[in-house]
């Protein structure tokens, strides 16, 4: 596509448009327009911001697929620690009851050092009855027969 410019008009009060934009097939296919150069310009101005636009849009889209990409992983890396947040307290509620355990295991350990310290007692006793009885009851007996 060529695009020819006429030459700078002059201003007027011309608001025909039927001239404004001529345009021409060459044999070969080309095809020539030729408008005046304020509209031209305009035209250009169009073009040039949108393919400054068309230029940020694909910056923009990258930029999208890298935050999409960077939420993902974010969101993968949230999952594992909401995981290992809750490995964490299971583990902890696992110690508590490990703590909870010994210390059923050593009230139960009291009271069997209890029990046994009493059961000791009464065997010592038992004993020391059973080896004063030993000693006495055939002395009894000896001064009941000697009468």
């Amino acid at each position: 596509m060529v695009l020819t410019l006429m030459g700078f008009q002059s201003h007027s009060q011309n608001t025909s448009t039927d001239d404004r934009v001529k345009v021409t097939i060459a044999p070969n296919g080309d095809t020539l327009v030729t408008m005046p150069y304020e509209d031209a310009r305009i035209l250009l101005n169009d073009v040039l911001e949108y393919e400054y636009t068309d230029s940020l849009l694909t910056v923009y889209m990258e930029r999208d697929s890298l935050n999409t990409q960077t939420i993902t992983l974010q969101k993968i890396i949230l999952s594992k620690l909401s995981r290992t947040n809750d490995n964490l307290e299971t583990m902890l509620s696992n110690l508590e009851q490990v703590i909870e355990n010994k210390d059923t295991e050593m009230l139960l350990k009291d009271d069997i050092i209890k029990q046994q310290k009493k059961e000791i007692r009464k065997q010592k006793v038992l004993k020391v009855i059973g080896f004063t009885s030993a000693v006495v009851l055939p002395i009894i007996t000896l001064f009941i027969v000697a009468k």
